[in-house]
């Protein structure tokens, strides 16, 4: 059960309603959530065309897959996958073995890994039962993999067993226009775009969060603890999105009106008589502003307050060196595969983490890393010594390499001698750039070639002295990029590539 913050215990409540994993018994009614989750059980009974939902980040798609899970029939086994730059279908393949829990057979062609798991709808199909499979983030698919996720569903689901749902970005319906056959001149999949919510389903949603952790009990009138130009601030700053709806209300939440936050003040100690009275002034103002804010601050003019100060005559002090680490960004996890199947439980899901929202949310900042200190022509007292900074040893990284760059001369500007990582290959060039950009701080370059006289999309990490030292950084790359189980290749393999394609 999720921690219960101050907050939420002042409202009596069992749990943080805005938290990403508080459980929520009942799907929230409004903006055609639920008329939408019934389209997508009913279409898994009686169509075999493949159903995609479609919306962006936070505004629910995950939410969705979740009460499907929940409300399926009986005589379903559903599982889900999580599409993370699948590169091939033999990967696709793979995540669906560990999804429908088979034991997957190493070192086999493609064409057998697909005919084992025809014969596993087969024998479902003679349990007179049917599979679903949802797939989310399934805009991240390759073409390939795509293309064989399609066949599956349509041109080889000759008894109708098996199901399809993916969810994803609205982009990826431009990839299924030229990945999924025609039947009779016409498209087999159905798309549902999620809406966003209105500004009364913001305050309405808000409510259903709260009364699904005890808000309500007793008193189905009693108002909410956000005012209504918060309210009017949430919703226009999560443009109707649920998952920035639960990140901004959280953080209102935290600090309701009404209460003092608990700030460290401490540093006005070391600040120069002179500037207290102004910092102090600053501070109050932007705090009032973060609490009482809203409604239609946002479109006012520009407000300037004006502080009578005497500034002190200013003292430059020497500059003083500043420790760097260069240790990269932790990057998220992926979800894990889903549950096993059993016969006393038809039903196989994985419920992944639900989507995050990129907002613009008054959140609480994290402490500066370095402070700047104001003096005036007193003395300067000695600074306190500072705790040792214990350096983590950084991913090797090549001297010559601008981190993210896509162009091969960077490569081919890399000693043919040396050795390189290749993190993954993929159809889709946007996919590869999107890749790149999440792991700038990596060393990672792309470049294109081609495979079967199709475009081809290559991401490598590193030059490294030798074959042995490439296998040892593996070991320090982030999560994301091992999960793509990165392999040595020599730099002049490489550069021969590049050549040969221009």
């Amino acid at each position: 059960m999720p921690k219960v913050n101050e907050a939420s215990a002042s409202l009596d409540l069992s749990a943080n309603p805005f938290a990403t994993d508080t459980p929520i018994a009942s799907l929230y009614p409004g903006a055609q959530r639920r008329d939408i989750l019934a389209r997508l059980l009913h279409h898994a009974t009686v169509s075999n065309d493949i159903m995609t939902l479609l919306g962006p980040s936070g505004s629910g798609k995950s939410v969705l897959g979740d009460f499907f899970v929940r409300q399926a029939s009986r005589h379903q086994l559903v599982a889900r996958v999580r599409a993370s730059l699948l590169t091939s279908p033999a990967q696709l393949l793979e995540e669906m073995f560990k999804a429908f829990v088979l034991d997957f057979p190493p070192h086999t062609s493609l064409a057998d890994l697909k005919e084992a798991l025809l014969d596993y709808f087969e024998s479902v199909r003679q349990q007179s039962r049917s599979i679903v499979l949802i797939v989310d983030d399934a805009h991240e698919l390759g073409d390939d993999a795509l293309a064989l996720l399609t066949r599956l569903a349509l041109a080889d689901n000759v008894e109708g067993t098996f199901h399809l749902i993916l969810l994803g970005l609205p982009q990826l319906l431009d990839t299924l226009d030229y990945t999924c056959p025609m039947h009779n001149g016409a498209q087999r999949f159905s798309a549902i775009h999620l809406p966003a919510l209105s500004l009364e389903e913001t305050r309405d949603y808000l409510r259903y969060r709260l009364n699904a952790v005890g808000f309500a009990q007793g008193d189905q009138a009693r108002p909410l603890p956000l005012s209504n130009k918060q309210i009017d601030k949430i919703y226009k700053q999560s443009a109707g999105m649920p998952g920035a709806i639960n990140a901004l209300a959280g953080a209102l939440l935290e600090a309701p009106q009404g209460t003092v936050m608990a700030f460290d003040l401490s540093f006005i100690s070391r600040i120069p008589k002179n500037y207290a009275f102004a910092a102090g002034a600053l501070l109050v103002a932007l705090l009032a502003a973060f609490l009482f804010g809203g409604g239609e601050d946002e479109m006012d003019a520009p407000r300037t307050v004006s502080i009578p100060l005497e500034l002190p005559t200013q003292q430059i002090l020497p500059a003083q060196p500043i420790a760097f680490t260069d240790t990269p960004a932790p990057n998220l996890p992926v979800a894990a595969p889903s549950a096993p199947v059993s016969a006393s439980n038809p039903v196989v899901a994985t419920t992944p983490p639900p989507e995050r929202a990129a907002i613009a949310a008054p959140t609480v900042q994290p402490a500066a890393t370095a402070a700047t200190a104001a003096t005036n022509s007193a003395p300067i007292p000695a600074a306190p010594a500072r705790p040792s900074v214990v350096q983590q040893a950084p991913v090797p990284r090549p001297a010559a390499v601008v981190a993210g760059a896509g162009q091969p001369a960077n490569i081919l500007a890399l000693p043919a001698s040396q050795f390189t990582l290749q993190v993954l290959g993929a159809t889709s060039r946007t996919n590869v750039e999107q890749f790149v950009q999440r792991h700038v701080g990596s060393s990672l370059l792309w470049y294109e070639t081609r495979n079967n006289g199709r475009p081809w999309f290559v991401v490598i990490q590193g030059a490294y002295a030798s074959r042995d030292a490439a296998r040892s950084a593996l070991a320090g790359l982030p999560a994301e990029l091992r999960d793509q189980q990165p392999w040595v290749r020599s730099l002049d393999e490489v550069q021969a590539d590049i050549r040969t394609s221009n």
